[in-house]
């Protein structure tokens, strides 16, 4: 039995990615438990870029249910962060994504997804995301500094 090319190269790709945010990822007290899939009711509810953060989206569940997404591929904070709309590819009207599925972000205003106007992605890991995380550990160490004068 043969295995493509380009299904060898992605594998490889999923556990670099996967190696990358276990090395610089760790500390961020946002980062929650990595899960293996999300389900959307009809179509991803809100999307986001991290500032500063290349190959990484967030993505929106619900009502301020957030997940970060690592992708592979031409996904760079500077192009994602002009996107207007995102899809999931082969299910534009919603559905589960995991590992290995892939996002289409659209730069054009009317949510065009051709070629020329989109940026395909593939998500390496799904991770959760409480983004109020980082300001309740910036109170405890605040915390824990005034405590340490006394």
């Amino acid at each position: 039995m043969r295995i493509p090319v380009s299904a060898l190269a992605l594998g490889a790709a999923l556990m670099a990615g996967g190696a990358a945010l276990g090395e610089e990822g760790a500390d961020d007290p946002r980062l929650g438990e990595r899960v293996d899939r999300i389900c959307f009711g009809r179509d991803i509810n809100g999307f986001k870029t991290i500032k500063g953060e290349d190959d990484a989206v967030l993505l929106e569940k619900g009502v301020n249910d957030w997940y970060k997404a690592t992708l592979i591929g031409a996904c760079n904070y500077r192009q994602l962060k002009w996107a207007q709309a995102v899809a999931i590819e082969q299910r534009p009207a919603g559905g589960c994504v995991t590992r290995g599925d892939a996002l289409l972000f659209s730069n054009s205003i009317s949510g065009d997804f051709s070629f020329r106007n989109s940026t395909r992605c593939v998500i390496s890991e799904i991770y959760e995301w409480d983004e109020d995380a980082a300001a309740e550990d910036d109170a405890e160490t605040e915390e824990e500094g005034a405590s340490d004068e006394n």
